[in-house]
């Protein structure tokens, strides 16, 4: 085969690295395509769920790449899990391949799959770390769980270059010692996920330092931190605030003006209960900001946010929860929507009754409008919602969400509006969730009917109970 041709079957392994089923495929087609596809194959395992015999294939293969040094040592301890007529695999070496390592996955669900006795489990942990934390690996992404014996790490040596290209760390772990020594040889990481368990951040923030292209960070916090741990946790992501473009943060900001130093922020998350005595949102300035998540954040203030953000917001995801608060301007925060986010294209927000004229205005005003996740609320009148929905969406929208509380009553019959008068537009995409026990009766009525609209074309796709609360907006395509 030709150099040309090998370079397209790389470029189609490349586009295929997310679609296991399809790389699978490829791979058996002869040795050059198994030569090509089976690099993309293995470096994430354990990407999708792993059954109990797929996670003892995989774990038997880890088993099979272990040296003589380390056969020697678990049979000398009685530990007789590779049996004398178990060959290496001869055309890969699939521990090189392993980009992702994830210790949760790697160390714990498969030996404790494998019935092994507790009093053995370290001494197969320690062997299978040295095969995998060496300079013949070279890893992308490295998890560490919170519950993780941090002991093991301490007999392996950190100076090893297979960390040095980490592009993705996420660490939800108390011991601060490890990300000391994994700052010293790890400059490159791009995403970061830390858990803040408790005030000794000391290794956190000498990580977050010694990067030098950090882009995305997310920060989650456990409640009763120390004031000046998080504000020492500030300082150190202002410190690298140019580069990052996405930003999560589980806590009140304590710097004044905190956000403002952020000018490339492109994605917000916010978890917490910013008070009313936090003056710094008035003087909020996020000029490129394309993407905003919300948890328990009072409305006036995501107004103020929204008006900061220059028209460059595409998409939209507020916590329902925002309207209990009291006074809570819902109709202000639309408009506020409406009249500052002329390219939405995503959008999860809370609707009362009062609101619907100011949701129609928002349908007029956003032409671009594509997802819309839309949340149960008690009295909600969906009739009219759903009128409002049929007469105004703009044409761009077909991607609909709506999570449904049966204690709030069947919403079926209302829903029928908009597929009876969906006529001359794009099929629709169509994701619900049952909340609060329907019956399976009810769930069948609502299948029954959707595949009626599916024949007619109305409907392209039906999906029911998705989750929801890991990633919204499934649809959204960089």
């Amino acid at each position: 085969m030709s150099k040309l041709s090998e370079d397209v079957l790389f470029l189609i392994s490349e586009n295929l690295k997310d679609d296991i089923i399809s790389l699978y495929s490829c791979l058996l087609v002869n040795t050059v395509w198994c030569r090509i596809m089976v690099p993309n194959l293995w470096k994430i395992p354990g990407r999708i769920p792993l059954t109990k015999k797929v996670n003892d294939i995989l774990f038997n293969v880890i088993l099979l790449h272990l040296s003589e040094e380390s056969r020697d040592t678990l049979k000398n301890q009685g530990i007789n899990i590779i049996t004398e007529t178990s060959q290496r695999p001869l055309l890969f070496n699939y521990i090189s391949l392993w980009k992702w390592l994830n210790l949760e996955l790697l160390l714990e669900t498969m030996i404790i799959s494998k019935n092994i006795e507790k009093s053995k489990m370290s001494i197969i942990r320690n062997e299978i770390l040295k095969l995998f934390i060496n300079r013949n690996t070279k890893f992308n992404y490295l998890y560490i769980p919170n519950d993780f014996d941090h002991q093991l790490l301490y007999d392996i040596s950190w100076a090893e270059s297979c960390f040095s290209e980490l592009e993705f760390f996420n660490y939800n772990n108390m011991n601060q010692n490890i990300l000391k020594e994994l700052a010293k040889v790890s400059k490159s990481i791009k995403k970061l996920i830390i858990h803040l368990i408790d005030d000794d951040i000391s290794g956190i923030v000498r990580l977050i330092e010694a990067q030098k292209n950090l882009s995305e960070v997310h920060i989650f916090c456990y409640p009763g931190l120390n004031y000046e741990s998080l504000k020492t946790v500030e300082k150190s992501l202002i410190k690298n605030a140019t580069s990052i473009q996405n930003l999560t943060m589980g806590w009140k900001p304590i710097i004044t003006k905190f956000l403002l130093y952020f000018v490339n922020l492109k994605s917000l998350v916010m978890k917490d209960n910013i008070m009313e005595n936090y003056p710094d949102w008035c003087q909020m300035s996020l000029p490129v900001l394309k993407a905003l998540r919300t948890y328990y954040i009072p409305a006036n203030f995501l107004v103020r946010l929204i008006e900061s953000t220059s028209g460059h917001l595409t998409t939209i995801s507020i916590f329902c929860e925002v309207i209990l608060y009291k006074g809570a301007d819902t109709g202000r925060l639309i408009q506020a929507i409406y009249q500052n986010c002329p390219n939405l294209r995503y959008l999860k927000t809370p609707i009362k009754n009062c609101n619907l004229p100011e949701f129609k205005r928002l349908l007029t005003n956003c032409q671009d409008l594509n997802g819309l996740i839309i949340i149960d609320e008690k009295r909600l009148n969906y009739e009219e919602l759903f009128n409002i929905l049929t007469e105004s969406s703009p044409k761009s929208l077909f991607k609909f969400k709506f999570i449904f509380n049966k204690k709030f009553g069947n919403k079926l019959t209302s829903l029928k509006s908009i597929f009876d008068n969906w006529k001359d537009r794009k099929p629709i995409l169509l994701q619900i969730d049952l909340v609060n026990c329907f019956t399976q009766q009810e769930e069948q009525e609502m299948k029954d009917i959707i595949e009626k609209y599916k024949a007619k074309e109305i409907i392209k796709r039906f999906d029911l109970n998705v989750v929801y609360d890991v990633e919204e907006f499934e649809w959204v395509q960089e």
